[in-house]
Formats: C-alpha cells, sequence, structure tokens
C-alpha cells in the first residue's frame, strides 16, 4: 500500500519534513503506539549488539514499537530483539519497494514483510536503489516515526550521525550509550554527547524511567542476543560512609515539598553532566538562586556533582 502526504492515514510527524515522501508500506502504521528508534554501527561490538538487542527485546515486551534502518550490526539486532519477543518492528528501507540494502538481509526484510504486526516502510519510489543520499533521506523518516531516538554506539564517520542530527533537528528526545573514552569506535558518540542536548543512557531501565514505561524484566534469558547478555552496570563502593554512588537517594523524596526554584531547576537536569553556567541559562533564575538550589538539591541527594561545576540527576523523580 502506499501513502501520500495529503492522505488522512498519513504520519503526521513526517509533515515536518521538508518534502514528506510518500510513502510504500507491508501494511498500515499504527501511529497511534508509542515507538522508540535505535540505531547505531553496521560494525558494532559483540556486548553492543547485546545491549541493542536486549534493549529492544523489552521495548517491545512493552508494547512500544522498535523502529531501524535495516542496517547490518545494531540496527538488525534492534529488529530482531523486537521480533524475538513478539512485538512490532518497524524497518525504513533505504532504498525503493522490489530492492534490498544490504542484500545479506534480504532474509530478515521478508520476515518484517510478512509479519501480521512489524512493517516494511520504503520512503523512494519501487526500484530506487541505495546511493550516498538515499540513508540520509531515510534517517529523516526513521527519526520522525518515533518519539525518541537511542543511539548505541557511533564511529567518527557513523552514519547514525545523521540520525543523531535529524534528532535534534526534529525535536526528539536523544539517548547516547557511553563507551571508552579513548575507543574510536565510539568516538562519535562521545562528541555528540559532548555538544549537549542528549542524554547518557546506561542501562535499559533508566530507559523505561525515563519514558514512563513499567519496569522491564531483566532476568528474562530470551533478551540475550547468540546467547550473549549485556553486562549489568556495576554497582561502585562506597567512597566514605557519607557518601553513596548508588542509583537511589539516600533520603526519602518528596518532589511535592520542594521550593519552585528547586523544582525548575531539578527540571533543567538530565542524567547527562551539565555546566551548571547551562543550568543558569536554562532556568532563567538569578544565578545565587540557581547555585542555591543546585546545593540544596545535592544536599537531598538527588542531584550529584561531578567532575567539578558539573550537575546531572542521581534518577528521576
Amino acid at each position: 500500500m502506499k501513502l501520500k502526504p495529503h492522505d488522512a492515514d498519513y504520519p503526521r510527524a513526517l509533515c515536518h519534513l521538508d518534502e514528506p515522501p510518500v510513502l510504500t508500506l507491508s501494511g498500515p502504521l499504527d501511529t497511534d503506539r508509542r515507538a522508540v528508534a535505535i540505531v547505531g554501527s553496521r560494525s558494532a561490538s559483540k556486548e553492543a549488539c547485546a545491549f541493542a538487542h536486549a534493549l529492544a527485546y523489552h521495548l517491545a515486551r512493552a508494547d512500544v514499537i522498535v523502529v531501524s534502518g535495516g542496517a547490518k550490526g545494531i540496527d538488525s539486532v534492534a529488529h530482531l530483539g523486537a521480533a524475538a519477543a513478539g512485538g512490532a518492528t518497524w524497518c525504513v528501507a533505504c532504498t525503493g519497494r522490489g530492492e534490498a540494502f544490504p542484500t545479506s538481509n534480504r532474509a530478515l526484510f521478508a520476515e518484517i514483510e510478512r509479519s501480521s504486526s512489524s512493517r516494511m516502510i520504503w520512503p523512494f519510489p519501487d526500484g530506487t536503489i541505495k546511493d550516498e543520499l538515499t540513508p540520509r533521506a531515510r534517517n529523516g523518516v526513521l527519526v520522525g516515526l518515533a518519539e525518541c531516538v537511542v543511539v548505541v554506539q557511533a564511529g567518527p564517520r557513523s552514519g547514525s550521525l545523521n540520525a543523531i542530527g535529524w534528532a535534534r533537528r526534529l525535536g526528539r528526545r536523544l539517548f547516547l550509550v557511553p563507551g571508552l573514552p579513548w575507543d574510536p569506535a565510539f568516538e562519535g558518540t562521545a562528541t555528540e554527547g559532548a555538544r549537549g542536548g542528549a542524554e547518557v543512557l546506561w542501562t535499559t531501565e533508566q530507559l523505561f524511567l525515563a519514558l514512563g514505561l513499567p519496569p522491564p524484566a531483566m532476568g528474562d534469558p530470551a533478551a540475550a542476543w547468540g546467547g550473549i547478555a549485556p553486562r549489568a552496570r556495576p554497582v561502585r563502593p562506597l567512597r566514605s560512609r557519607r557518601q553513596s554512588y548508588s542509583d537511589a537517594p539516600l533520603f526519602e523524596v518528596d518532589p511535592s515539598a520542594w521550593s519552585e526554584d528547586e523544582k525548575a531547576v531539578f527540571s533543567a537536569l538530565s542524567f547527562a553532566p551539565t555546566q551548571q553556567d547551562t543550568v543558569v541559562d536554562r532556568v532563567g533564575l538569578p544565578t545565587s538562586s540557581t547555585l542555591t538550589a543546585l546545593l540544596t538539591l545535592s544536599l537531598k541527594d538527588v542531584v550529584v556533582e561531578g567532575p567539578d561545576g558539573f550537575f546531572r540527576r542521581r534518577n528521576a523523580l
């Protein structure tokens, strides 16, 4: 089936693109359901693939549609993770119907096309082959269909950097999975994270909390990719008896009792460290009021400082 921009069933989110494309679909799109895009490197590490597979699996189990681009690596395992959960995945192709790229994924594309819930989406005329420009245009559609974008791994020249650009342009919430700072396979992710406007994603549970989803069943063995389960984030030991590095506040937290300044400052923070001057600019309060609120929230153990002069949320409330 085909959808044109003026059709009643055409995804309204794609109308924000400069040139909304005619879509060729393997079936109708349920745009009332939540959708999350998972993208990343075509030559991703095994652990990155295991994380993407498990993340997609748990999202699909939570009735969230997993959107990706059908490429090798992270895209492929994201589609497979959603399928393993019996959920829905949308594959936005970088070709027209009748062509496939990469050709090694023909069987995966055929499986998605046959599915009663998953969908193949071709945003180009039938027979269009992949060229240097089609993946970039495809990324605009992929990002547009999702409420947020998770980038699991991206090198310095990764095509996922273009998806990150689309996320910023379309105002989509952006999550970047961190890697070792000296690992070039994560150089693109690290560079984009330093630009700001993105949230560092450490765990599947963190994403579910951020999106307001029920906690996932992390012990489900079916979430593992090829027998590889993503490593759990280690719990760091206490530096002293007075300071904890767990992901939960030390004290009972009641946001309703916070001052308006404290609420405004907390809303301006994310899980990624933000420089205090940036926080001041975001909040719009006098500098002294913002710093006082940061100090108070730190004492309440819901905000963490580190490195010096940078603040982040310890947890979502």
